[in-house]
């Protein structure tokens, strides 16, 4: 069951390739402000395939973290529909990397098993209270669930992301949408969170500067 294919819907900073291999091969994390490295999964194997995925749910910024200038970081909406729908990518990952993705974005000592089938009756299960503590199913690829990582806490505050973090969510939509500085600007400043901090020329500015 460890090495089940499913894909793994990404929304924030593991659109882009760069930073989502560290979190199975390991290694210093690109742009993050305090150099800090990630661990790498059991199975160091690259993604087998990976294609643009939009989830049906809406994307906000909450949070803040040290890693990423003390900003808010990327979160889903689990109950709400967006007019637009949050602009991921999926990554054809297994079962036991995805138990390790899980684990190292919520900061746990032990891996947490993942019952898939389990999974894809309920749609939700809630694993850990933390900020992404909930594995969710977001849809199917190929006749493979498609699952992500959700909040089970409605974190109401909601807080801009600083740009070190938006530069590499940048990066991951121009690889896998095709999306130049103006248009990824246009989409991340119109998110809850950063539409009262950052306009869309502003942000352009600032992406087009990394």
């Amino acid at each position: 069951m460890i090495d089940s294919p499913v894909w793994y819907a990404a929304y924030g900073s593991n659109v882009a390739r760069e930073r989502f291999l560290r979190y199975l091969q390991g290694g210093p994390i690109p742009r993050t402000t305090n150099g800090q490295h990630q661990e790498s999964a059991r199975d160091q194997s690259p993604p087998s395939a990976d294609q643009p995925f939009a989830i049906d749910r809406t994307l906000f910024f909450a949070g803040q973290s040290v890693r990423w200038g003390g900003g808010g970081v990327a979160f889903l909406d689990a109950d709400t529909k967006p007019d637009t729908p949050t602009l991921g990518r999926a990554w054809r990952i297994t079962l036991g990397q995805f138990e390790d993705v899980f684990r190292q974005e919520n900061g746990l000592d032990a891996v947490r098993k993942i019952d898939l089938e389990r999974l894809v009756d309920h749609s939700r299960l809630d694993l850990a209270k933390r900020w992404y503590g909930r594995v969710e199913v977001v849809g199917q690829i190929d006749s493979l669930p498609v699952i992500t990582l959700a909040t089970p806490d409605p974190l109401a505050e909601r807080r801009p992301a600083h740009i070190s973090y938006l530069s590499i969510i940048a990066d991951g939509l121009a690889e896998s949408w095709s999306m130049d500085h103006g248009e990824a600007a246009q989409y991340l400043s119109a998110l809850p969170g950063n539409a009262d901090h950052h306009t869309e020329a502003t942000l352009t500015q600032m992406l087009s500067a990394t």
